[in-house]
């Protein structure tokens, strides 16, 4: 082997093993890859939120002119790895050490790929809000607000109270309807990134707004999924779509001649996915088609939907019945390139294993209210698994630079290599993608 050239030849080989095996070229796009150059790079992305206005058209009336709204994002190199090792040269003399380089070109892509894919994969939290499958947390008005929502120039703050057990200034526990188990009946920050809504009755509610920051366990922040503050389906003066409520599917701007949902009382409310579910072998073919109606929801073409799962959850779709006797054909030759396994559901299934993955504990459950004293106990961790189409994440990447450096005191040389990526989910995107927060 030519030692003066095994720099050059082990970047490049470290990026074809890595991307034959990571599951980023397959669940991201490379849309600005070209117009990364080097770390810091900022790429800009333009975004228009909203959907255009249709008006009635009256002869001898001048028609009104609509006011675009558009966002500007950036995409940021902002992750910089490198590898810095070195090689004896007299050991590569010998026999034994002739497949040294291969080992650790291999092992270099193995670690890399694990990076990238986990970085990409933790961009879950961008799914758009109410696009979350897992166990809500629920607390019904019973007969007194229980929740309100002021609003505010970067979307609205929310304000809580539990079902039993309150006082001012004070939040304690509450039972959810949905499983029949008591719950800190206030804010974490475990409950950041998820939707959020309140409920009149069951079958009128406000759209799912996005927990985008937790004050204190009684106040959060809300924005709209895509952060829009106005525009077109924006009634006037509201910076939050649909607060005149609706059936859970259709907002009006204006409502039916009801009122806001922020002035009316006995209001209740809701987090969505606040809690990992339970799935199992006959409940895993349910959960993926739940997934699949988030996008169905949104109109994203179905073709090209990816849905990352852990092991664990591959064994339980091997012995799901709905996918018996035939399954999934390549789902029993264990994991192909990119990670994929086949397809079901309307999406094509890739396996995770490992660190890629992310997990998160979930809404804590409670024992007591606070005239009492609360005793919480944190939540069931559970994994993120992330359904989407490729054009959720914009990725880019660069190896800026391979190179190797003879040590001085000793017969060796040291092969360097520094590389550079960054992703962006684009906020019109967050509609592209969907979580099931589910038990480990």
């Amino acid at each position: 082997m030519n030692l003066t050239n095994f720099g050059i030849q082990f970047s490049s080989k470290v990026l074809t093993k890595t991307f034959q095996r990571a599951l980023t070229p397959v669940i991201t796009n490379s849309d600005y890859q070209g117009e990364i150059k080097k770390a810091g790079d900022r790429v800009r992305i333009l975004s228009l939120p909203n959907d255009i206005l249709l008006s009635d058209y009256v002869v001898g009336t001048d028609m009104n002119l609509e006011t675009i709204v558009d966002l500007q994002e950036e995409l940021v190199v902002e992750k910089r790895k490198y590898f810095n090792f070195p090689l004896d040269q007299v050991e590569l003399m010998f026999s034994y050490g002739q497949e040294i380089p291969a080992k650790l070109t291999d092992n270099a892509a193995q670690v890399l790929e694990k990076e990238i894919d986990r970085y990409n994969l933790e961009n879950y939290v961008n799914a758009k809000a109410g696009s979350w499958i897992g166990l809500n947390l629920k607390v019904d008005g019973s007969g007194q607000t229980m929740a309100s929502i002021a609003t505010t120039a970067t979307g609205g703050t929310v304000t809580v109270n539990a079902n039993n057990d309150t006082y001012e200034s004070q939040i304690g526990s509450s039972e959810n309807p949905i499983d029949g188990v008591v719950y800190f009946a206030g804010f974490q920050t475990v409950d950041v990134g998820k939707g959020f809504r309140l409920r009149s009755t069951a079958t009128f509610v406000s759209p799912w707004y996005r927990i985008s920051a937790v004050t204190d366990s009684v106040t959060a922040s809300l924005t709209e999924w895509d952060t829009a503050v106005g525009g077109s389906d924006f009634a006037e003066g509201d910076t939050l779509r649909g607060l005149f409520g609706g059936d859970g599917t259709n907002f009006p701007r204006y409502g039916g001649g009801d009122a806001k949902l922020t002035t009316m009382s006995s209001l209740g409310w809701e987090i969505q996915a606040a809690i990992a579910t339970t799935v199992s072998a006959t409940t895993i073919y349910e959960a993926v088609t739940e997934l699949a109606e988030c996008f169905n929801r949104e109109e994203v073409p179905t073709e090209n939907l990816k849905l990352v799962v852990p092991p664990t959850l591959i064994t339980m779709l091997k012995q799901a019945s709905e996918l018996q006797p035939t399954g999934i054909a390549e789902i029993y030759t264990g994991t192909v390139l990119n990670g994929r396994i086949g397809r079901m559901g309307g999406f094509e299934i890739l396996q995770a294993a490992g660190v890629r993955l992310s997990t998160r504990a979930g809404h804590s459950t409670s024992t007591s209210g606070p005239s009492a004293g609360i005793t919480l106990t944190t939540g069931a961790t559970g994994w993120n698994v992330l359904a989407c189409d490729p054009a959720f994440i914009t990725y880019a990447d660069k190896w800026t630079e391979s190179r190797t450096k003879e040590q001085i005191n000793q017969f060796a040389t040291n092969y360097q290599g520094l590389y550079l990526f960054g992703s962006k989910v684009p906020l019109v995107r967050r509609k592209q993608g969907a979580v099931l927060f589910v038990g480990l």
